[in-house]
């Protein structure tokens, strides 16, 4: 049988992490009617990634990685009539059921079958691969004249629509992204097109500093030599933030927030570690009527909404992602790229 290369996850470390390989196995074939062979045309490096490794996110032994992929119709299940061969394709990884309360709800984001473990790349295997075999359910048809490589930005920015859905970011705002991390820059791309009146960053690396002003930041702070509440108080008039968004999710990064947020802000929690803790005086919150959110994932519509900005070139893709390199590069120089931090999005092609 044809073999492919693949990069699959090993578990090694007691605390869940462990190693990436990449290995030549066999191609998957479609075992149920509402299956899809699909051929991935490129695939990128999410944080995530790197977090199991460390053991910071679970993860799935033995599973091929690679969540943020897209690729075209190989093989069709015999139910499926609305698609065909060739066909372009992008990866919804967040397999939900459809019918748990929270689905029922509009909350698929929430799933209570996606709480169990069911994530393509992560869970189930995903898009560092060859091919890959999806349920029609996990699967958006793209537009034909989408550039492939660009499409592999899709589920990221859907995540990133989603944030700032939730932001309700209006044209008086001063908003406040902290971290300019991949996800914290994808998210200043998609609050940069919105008119606003000021959008500043709160980065301590020089690299992601220069980046975040090439994608249209108006003020960098860089904590290690500037004090965030002073800055943003002088740049707000004293007002303070009205928008928040913490695209790190670590404690130092929360309690910055909650001494820059203005009368009525929206903080925004979208970045994500189980560790972080803070303290929070409710008082600052009811006295105020300020809003605590977070940002998970994204909805089917937050996909569609990515799609569009993706195709109709209203995202500068260019400056998003910055890498673009073969498979077999996964290890030595995706991998080394996003601990040295010198990039924004990874894009491997197999």
């Amino acid at each position: 049988m044809d073999k492919m290369l693949a990069a699959v996850f090993h578990k090694t470390k007691e605390n869940g992490g462990g190693e990436i390989k990449l290995e030549q196995l066999e191609i998957p074939q479609i075992t149920k009617n509402n299956e899809i062979l699909i051929e991935v045309k490129a695939c990128g490096i999410c944080g995530t990634d790197l977090k199991i490794l460390d053991g910071g996110h679970p993860a799935n032994d033995n599973t091929i990685l690679g969540h943020e992929f897209v690729g075209v119709v190989k093989e069709l299940g015999s139910d499926i009539q609305d698609l065909k061969l060739g066909d372009k394709l992008v990866v919804d990884p967040n397999e939900k059921c459809g019918y748990c309360i929270n689905c029922r709800r509009g909350l698929s984001n929430l799933c209570d079958f996606l709480a169990t473990g069911t994530t393509f790349g992560i869970f189930q295997n995903g898009g560092f691969a060859k091919y890959c075999v999806l349920p029609r359910s996990a699967i958006f048809k793209l537009p034909n004249n989408i550039d492939m490589t660009s499409a592999a930005l899709v589920e990221p920015l859907s995540c990133a629509v989603h944030c700032h859905n939730i932001a309700d970011v209006k044209e008086s705002d001063n908003v406040v992204i902290m971290g300019a991390g991949p996800m914290g820059l994808i998210i200043e791309s998609v609050v940069r097109k919105h008119p606003i009146k000021q959008l500043i960053l709160v980065e301590i690396d020089e690299w992601r500093i220069q980046k975040a002003y090439e994608l249209g930041a108006d003020q960098i702070i860089n904590p290690t030599r500037q004090d965030i509440k002073k800055e943003i108080m002088e740049l707000t008039n004293g007002k303070g933030a009205d928008v928040i968004i913490d695209a790190v999710g670590i404690s130092e990064t929360l309690e910055s927030a909650l001494k820059i947020w203005a009368p009525g802000a929206r903080l925004i929690l979208f970045g994500q570690d189980f560790r972080a803790e803070a303290i929070i005086k409710p008082n600052d919150i009811v006295r105020y009527q300020r809003k605590i959110m977070g940002s998970y994932i994204g909805y089917a519509e937050d996909f569609l909404d990515a799609i569009e900005l993706i195709a109709n070139k209203i995202i500068d893709i260019d400056k998003v992602i910055t890498h673009k390199i073969p498979l077999v590069e996964l290890i030595s120089t995706g991998f080394k790229l996003m601990k040295e931090r010198k990039c924004v999005k990874i894009i491997t092609k197999p």
